[in-house]
């Protein structure tokens, strides 16, 4: 996927190519679709849109449908600001009896809870390896589990749960572990290298990793809703990861927004696979930050072997303080100057941009990013149609470009529905 937002005072852009990755669960072999639908329009107004990229589900229900029920559910409703529209759609897929059945959602709870216990021991086997040693007696194995169990407990303790959950459903689980104990016994005994393990520590441990590291768990989706507040006179973007249901509970980070304002005037966000559209932004790529990042401390560090070799010698504590302060600085201060050179300048050149111009911009960058997607590599994971939509104060969504799986001459009666909606 690669997406990108505009905006100005005039309008924001929205961006979106159409490819699509399904993962093979039995062949481990990919297959690449380029007809995904990746913008959608949920107020009925036109003035709020969702753009999506990563998992194109959300615990097994298709996103599509996810926002196109949300917006029937919001119907002629409008919010002050883009922000709670965000909130409401988080609101609305809590917990949703109808769209996540409860008996799903159990499933979904003894699924993470044996991928938990998969994390706990492979983390235990990391830091003590003759943990599973077969070799030596139970007791001696024992003992290595004790230390994993204080060393893994404490960093499960230092995270707490992640946002947006709660302890008070984690402390109810661990209050009732007796079902628990069983499965993980039942996967210990299954498995004679885990004799040494203690199931009901191991029960312990798997419930607080699902909510001090459910994204390790999790998939997630990128969720980016834009356009117009009621209040709000200029556009403006909230960003989001959402991962699904931990128990009652959905799990999702607010990442970065913004609104444009009488002194902020312009962005260009790229979204999911961007290094072209960074290229043409930043100045650079993420592949060249890495580059940078590797090289300049090798050649930051190979200075005290030259000043050892002309006789200064620095000793080994002070060597790796001075590298761990410069070269930080030394990162931060060439991205700077790349900024003041390109990024700056050209949210300078967007804030003037016509509507038109602004999607001519967005559809060209999604172009340049396929384009280097299929001359540099067989994934195929950016291309097919690109689909701009623009969203005014006055004129609300308007597609610029846009793919469509029929034929609007040749459904009628869908138009006929459309048009009795909005009445």
């Amino acid at each position: 996927t690669s997406e990108v937002l505009i905006l100005n005072k005039h309008a924001i852009v929205l961006g979106a190519d159409s490819a699509v990755t399904t993962s093979g669960a039995e062949s481990g072999q990919s297959r690449y679709s380029k007809s995904a639908n990746k913008i959608f329009e949920i107020a009925q107004n036109g003035s709020v849109a969702v753009t999506i990229y990563g998992n194109s589900h959300i615990d097994l229900l298709p996103w599509e449908l996810a926002i196109k029920l949300f917006r029937r559910h919001l119907g002629k409703a409008t919010f002050s600001k883009v922000s709670d529209y965000s909130t409401g759609l988080v609101e609305f897929l809590k917990a949703n009896d109808t769209l996540f059945p409860p008996r799903l959602r159990s499933s979904w709870v003894k699924h993470q809870f044996d991928t938990s216990l998969k994390l706990v021991v492979e983390e235990a086997k990391r830091g003590s390896p003759k943990l599973v040693d077969v070799n030596l007696p139970v007791a001696d194995r024992a003992l290595f589990w004790a230390i994993e169990v204080t060393r893994i407990r404490g960093l499960l303790t230092g995270k707490s749960v992640s946002a947006s959950l709660t302890q008070l459903e984690l402390n109810a689980l661990l209050q009732n572990l007796t079902p628990w104990v069983a499965r993980a016994q039942s996967q210990i005994d299954a498995a004679p290298a885990l004799s040494a393990i203690n199931a009901t520590e191991l029960a312990e441990l798997g419930h607080m990793t699902r909510y001090c590291f459910p994204e390790m768990i999790l998939g997630t989706t990128g969720v980016v809703i834009a356009g117009y507040g009621e209040d709000q006179i200029f556009p403006a973007y909230e960003q989001l990861n959402i991962y699904g249901h931990v128990g009652e509970e959905l799990l999702f980070l607010r990442l970065n927004g913004f609104e444009v304002t009488h002194g902020e005037s312009s962005m260009i966000q790229p979204l999911a696979q961007a290094s072209m559209i960074n290229m043409f932004t930043d100045g650079f790529s993420p592949s060249l930050e890495q580059i940078l990042d590797k090289e300049g401390e090798k050649v930051l560090d190979s200075v005290f072997t030259e000043l050892a070799i002309r006789g200064i010698a620095v000793d080994h504590t002070t060597r790796a303080a001075v590298v761990q302060k410069c070269h930080p600085e030394f990162m931060l201060g060439w991205k700077r100057e790349n900024w003041a050179k390109n990024f700056n300048p050209l949210l300078g050149v967007i804030q003037n941009l016509s509507v038109q111009e602004m999607a001519h911009l967005a559809e060209s960058l999604l172009g340049l990013e396929s384009l280097k997607e299929r001359v540099t590599s067989a994934s195929e994971s950016v291309g097919g149609p690109i689909d701009v939509a623009a969203i005014t104060k006055s004129e609300g969504l308007v597609w610029i470009k846009r793919k469509h799986y029929f034929d609007a001459s040749l459904n009628m009666r869908y138009v006929s529905r459309l048009e009795r909606s909005f009445e």
